[in-house]
């Protein structure tokens, strides 16, 4: 009898261990795939994000470097030569990575450079001039060709240029081309600036600057420079297996230019290895699954110091719970009597409830990731995804597409934190516009969207509605400083669900730039709304 008693409580100890161990691992499985998934996408976002910076970064410079060249453009300093080259070797001195700069005349001939070098000589062949009689010339990264033994050179490594020139005019008439050529070191210390602020990860991480004209990679590790990037990439964050046949996650950006300079289409790639990079998630996962095997092994110990006196209460545990794996349930019976058993009713119930707190991190988590973190408002995931689910409603919505005016003034004069303040304001007052089905959206910097239904309004009430939105936004706002003040400029469109609303969005866009051109402060409707 004694033995059977034996057998019998080994039976429901293994029994509870299985049971409670196979709703552990299904609870933890369900919770570490979508835990994991959110934490790659925000690893991924971060990548991406990275490769987002330095392309800002390249174009930023090279709009700088441009403007310079313009000013230098309308100087008189440049109508004679010794005027000219004096002035040239100040504008070196004071921005080293220009390695020469130099005036031609009419027919290519160098009449005025820095340090003297190449005057006399023609460079009517060279795009820097040939590219440039008749608007600004910017050329992308090559090798020096007529400065490679000209200019000093102690690393001993070829030397590398970008060219920007302009072309010069005296009453109207062509006179000759301002031509500079741009040293790419500077473009290698952005690289290396880049690469210090990753911190320990550094030795991980590969950057690379790629020509949009041949692929081929301007900046990264040695042994690729100068040739084809070995794979091709899309914007955004993805995991690719190089040529090397290891995974990586691989963030790209291309540049668009900054302000008047249209960039030269330059991509920045930075890649890390899969399992550096989700090296988290495989610890997410792994605590997760230590904590349930945890949790069931106590569990089982537990049942089985318990099962010759708990046979009866066990199995209506043991039911409940086959319940709540199939989502029938969600509590366990109340035990009462026995303190042991009220004891693993109790530990049981708070496995779950701590598994489903998880779930529900989770879930808040991914909240987070739909929701601009400084101003509260929904990011460009959280709107595809409303746009995705508008398109089943079979409506008309309008879209504005609004930037501020002046904003850039604030960040200036009153420095960025002001800046925040003023968004927070903006986007406060974008909440409180009250339109059926109104969704406010922050894309980027002071760029902003708004989403609602047209509900049958004509052009002329939707103008009205941009116009009030208009003067809302553009009212004293109180900063630390005293206060401050923006405009702002909508463009409008129609979208029709059973259209892509990528369109519309483009449409709009455009219609703000028509309210940029003609003087701001206003709102103009595309021809869809018209």
């Amino acid at each position: 009898m004694k033995s059977f008693s034996m057998r019998l409580g080994l039976i429901l100890a293994l029994s509870i261990a299985t049971l409670v161990f196979l709703l552990t691992i299904t609870l933890t499985y369900m919770t570490s795939q979508r835990s994991a998934a959110s934490l790659e996408a925000e690893i991924g976002g971060r990548l991406s994000m990275t490769s987002h910076q330095l392309v800002d970064k390249l174009d930023f410079y090279m709009w700088s470097r441009y403007q310079e060249i313009q000013l230098l453009q309308g100087l008189d300093a440049l109508n004679e030569p010794a005027s000219s080259r004096a002035l040239l070797d100040q504008v070196q001195t004071n921005i080293p990575a220009f390695s020469w700069m130099g005036v031609t005349d009419a027919a290519g001939n160098v009449v005025a450079s820095t340090n003297g070098i190449l005057e006399g000589a023609s460079i009517s062949e060279r795009p820097v001039f040939l590219e440039a009689q008749d608007e600004p010339f910017i050329g992308d990264v090559h090798e020096a060709v007529l400065l490679a033994e000209l200019l000093p050179n102690p690393t001993g490594e070829v030397l590398q240029f970008v060219d920007i020139s302009v072309p010069l005019f005296r009453d109207g008439a062509f006179q000759g081309v301002l031509a500079t050529h741009l040293s790419w070191e500077w473009g290698k210390e952005v690289l290396r600036h880049f690469n210090r602020t990753l911190h320990h990860q550094s030795e991980y991480t590969d950057i690379f600057v790629v020509s949009g004209r041949d692929n081929t990679v301007l900046l990264g590790p040695d042994h690729l420079v100068g040739k084809p990037l070995p794979t091709k990439l899309d914007d955004g964050w993805h995991v690719d297996t190089w040529a090397d046949g290891k995974s990586y996650l691989t963030g790209v950006a291309t540049g668009e230019g900054y302000e008047d300079y249209a960039g030269l289409d330059w991509s920045v790639v930075v890649r890390q290895p899969a399992e550096v990079a989700f090296a988290p998630v495989a610890s997410l996962e792994r605590n997760i699954l230590l904590i349930g095997l945890g949790a069931s092994f106590v569990t089982a110990i537990l049942g089985w110091l318990l099962a010759s006196v708990v046979t009866r209460p066990l199995k209506r545990i043991t039911e409940t719970a086959a319940l709540m794996k199939q989502g029938k349930a969600k509590t366990f019976p109340h035990q009462s009597g026995i303190h042991e058993i009220e004891s693993l009713a109790f530990a049981l119930e708070s496995l779950v409830t701590s598994l489903t707190e998880s779930e529900t991190e989770r879930v808040h988590y991914e909240s987070l990731a739909h929701r601009d973190v400084l101003t509260g408002l929904a990011n460009r995931t959280a709107l595809r995804h409303y746009l995705n689910e508008a398109q089943a409603t079979k409506n008309e919505y309008v879209c504005f597409y609004i930037d501020l005016d002046g904003f850039k003034a604030i960040n200036d004069t009153y420095g960025h934190a002001a800046g925040d303040d003023v968004l927070i304001k903006i986007a406060e007052r974008l909440k409180r516009v009250t339109l059926d089905g109104s969704y406010p959206v922050r894309l980027s910097g002071d760029e902003f969207f708004l989403l609602f239904e047209r509900n049958g309004q004509n052009g002329h009430s939707i103008t009205r509605i941009g116009e009030d939105i208009i003067a809302s936004l553009s009212k004293p706002i109180a900063i630390e400083s005293g206060t401050a003040t923006v405009g702002a400029s909508i463009g409008a469109s129609l979208w029709q669900t059973e259209t892509v609303p990528h369109a519309a969005i483009k449409r709009a866009d455009q219609a703000l730039y028509r309210s940029k051109a003609n003087g701001k402060n206003q709102i103009t409707l595309d021809e869809s709304l018209t």
